[in-house]
């Protein structure tokens, strides 16, 4: 009987002990790492959401789950630096807040079977980024890693006229909905010329109000002396920056401001111009915009600007962004940089440089397979194989 009784008590203690996490063995042939730097025929194993070893011609783990993904290339999950995550057509501002969220749980999973694996969304209504990106931390929705913005500081909520203090007060009140980033609207959008809206002073007080709290932030400037405003005023990172001069890109170069480009986005505002129902002056503006745009980008890359991977998605992009990588590689830059400003960069822009952006020992399992070698042809980021992210596969 006591022997009965033992035998169960221990059936009972192993039955109460935590499932041991199975280890995952990706075999590769070609793997990218977050530099840039070509590995060969490496098993990459990850425990428990993180990568544990990339070593080449390494055996695969006893006991382990093996994932052959040896027909493609291997590389750390992508992040864009500036997307929309509730953007929809047809979206007028008058919809129920349950809609919205709708169409950000769509768009979450859009991204993230595309391979992106870590998003900075500047700008939801109704604080959906913020509980979007609470629930997939949560595990109840599945989705790329968010950092989110929430409403951003714009002229319909403070007027260049007001003065300071209403700036200080927003962003506190954005830090108190918990939001990651304050994004602040620098400049009009370029479909309406782009020109400054605030002050430098206004911006100086919203970014020191941001910074006492720990918040970055991403100012929205187009024209060159609203970047230039942005930059003098302690902005973490320049959103689109598409009519800058020599001298505000020197600047932006000197103080080592982090750029967040776009160039794809207005030949696509240009194709759905109807379904964005953009007039003919918002359409003139964006046609305009073009030229300037890509002579900016391709003078900053020439620079050495702190550049990283960004699209500003709209409408029905999510899923479909990767004719950026193309845009910037035909303006000249070569297609390892174009991959590590879409990895390593944005990871330590985001303070996240240890944690997620590259192949390495300890850091999150964000890995994805491409179609292809990028290094060869920057189209293969657009035909996404396979998505892990923090160890769980979500595309195979």
């Amino acid at each position: 009987m006591l022997m009965r009784l033992i035998a169960g008590l221990v059936v009972s203690f192993f039955l109460s002990l935590p499932a041991v996490a199975q280890d995952t063995a990706l075999k590769t042939r070609l793997a990218i790492d977050g530099q840039g730097s070509v590995i060969h025929d490496a098993v990459i194993v990850v425990h428990d959401g993180r990568i544990v070893s990339v070593r080449p011609n390494d055996r695969i783990p006893q006991g382990a789950r093996e994932v052959d993904l040896t027909k493609f290339t291997v590389m750390p999950g992508l992040i864009d630096m500036h997307v929309h995550i509730s953007a929809h057509f047809d979206e007028s501002g008058r919809e129920r807040p349950s809609i919205t969220a709708f169409w950000a749980v769509d768009n979450a999973r859009k991204y993230l079977e595309s391979g992106f694996t870590t998003l900075r969304s500047l700008g939801a209504p109704n604080l959906v980024d913020v509980d979007l990106r609470n629930a997939i931390n949560s595990g109840l929705i599945a989705g790329p890693r968010l950092f989110v913005s929430g409403e951003p500081l714009a002229e319909s909520a403070v007027k260049p006229a007001d003065g300071e203090a209403p700036m200080r007060e927003y962003v506190r009140k954005q830090v108190a909905a918990h939001v990651d980033v304050i994004k602040i609207f620098g400049s009009l959008s370029s479909r309406a010329g782009g020109g400054p809206t605030y002050t430098l002073e206004q911006l100086k007080a919203a970014v020191d109000e941001a910074h006492k709290a720990g918040k970055p932030v991403a100012v929205h400037a187009h024209a060159a002396e609203a970047v230039r405003r942005a930059i003098l005023a302690g902005a973490d990172t320049v959103e689109h920056g598409a009519l800058m001069d020599d001298a505000v890109i020197d600047l932006l170069v000197e103080k080592q401001v982090v750029y967040v480009p776009n160039l794809y986005l207005a030949e696509y505002y240009l194709a759905n111009g109807q379904k964005f129902h953009f007039n003919e002056e918002q359409l003139r503006y964006t046609r305009d915009f073009m030229k300037p745009r890509a002579e900016a980008f391709a003078k900053a890359v020439k620079k050495g600007a702190r550049i990283v991977f960004g699209t500003d998605a709209a409408a029905g992009m999510p899923g479909h962004t990767a004719p950026e990588f193309e845009r910037r590689v035909a303006l000249g830059m070569p297609p390892r940089q174009a991959i590590v400003h879409a990895t390593s960069t944005p990871a330590k822009a985001l303070g996240m440089g240890d944690k997620i952006g590259d192949l390495k020992p300890g850091m999150f399992a964000d890995i994805i397979a491409v179609e292809g070698n990028p290094l060869e042809d920057i189209k293969a980021l657009g035909h996404v194989a396979f998505v892990m992210k923090e160890g769980k596969i979500y595309k195979q």
